[in-house]
């Protein structure tokens, strides 16, 4: 336990691990009832309702660097809190996607992020393989932080496009890598609804 920093065990991040935890239960008792699907109906020819939504957790986010104060209006002692995300994901078809991501931003703040955006596999011989554009409002960076993503407004509107590349590990679960701009990296789990 000592690789972890004391601060990601503060009293300000419990709501994070939180919804952490019941995100962590929600996709083991997907991942259950899925398997048991497809031992019922092993061919997949029965699509539920949910077929086609992605649900996805980031629990670590690497920051390039450490937060500076860069105009007067920002706090002396600016720090990088605890990042994770949620999201929900719906394929579109072969290559659209729509979602919506609820998450903590690298100042505490609670944000979200409505996108739509394309998915390819761009390899033919490795399917697995994944690559990601999104592009949609985000809402979340306020003053004092409205600055630090570009396009964003005082009220903490703007708009952003983040590229990812992933990795589906069988027909349900997957991980992607979010490219945060020059700022970041978010590491995400994906369970996808067949």
């Amino acid at each position: 336990m000592s690789a972890i920093p004391s601060t990601f065990w503060s009293r300000r991040n419990a709501s994070g691990l939180g919804a952490a935890s019941w995100c962590s239960a929600l996709l083991c008792a997907l991942s259950s009832s899925a398997w048991s699907a497809s031992v019922d109906d092993p061919d997949g020819s029965d699509s539920s309702a949910l077929s086609g939504w992605t649900l996805g957790y980031a629990p670590y986010t690497y920051h390039y660097s450490n937060a500076k104060k860069e105009r007067d209006f920002e706090p002396d002692d600016e720090r990088h809190k605890y990042v994770w995300l949620l999201n929900a994901e719906k394929k579109l078809d072969d290559h659209q996607v729509a979602g919506f991501a609820y998450f903590s931003n690298s100042f505490g703040q609670p944000s979200q992020y409505a996108y739509y955006g394309w998915q390819f596999q761009p390899l033919a011989s490795t399917p697995q393989l994944f690559l990601k554009l999104t592009g949609g409002v985000i809402h979340g960076y306020k003053y004092p932080y409205h600055r630090k993503i570009p396009l964003n407004n005082r009220n903490g509107w703007g708009i952003t496009a983040i590229p990812a590349v992933g990795w589906n590990y069988n027909q349900h679960w997957g991980g992607q890598l979010n490219v945060l701009g020059k700022s970041a990296l978010m590491f995400q789990l994906n369970y996808t609804m067949r």
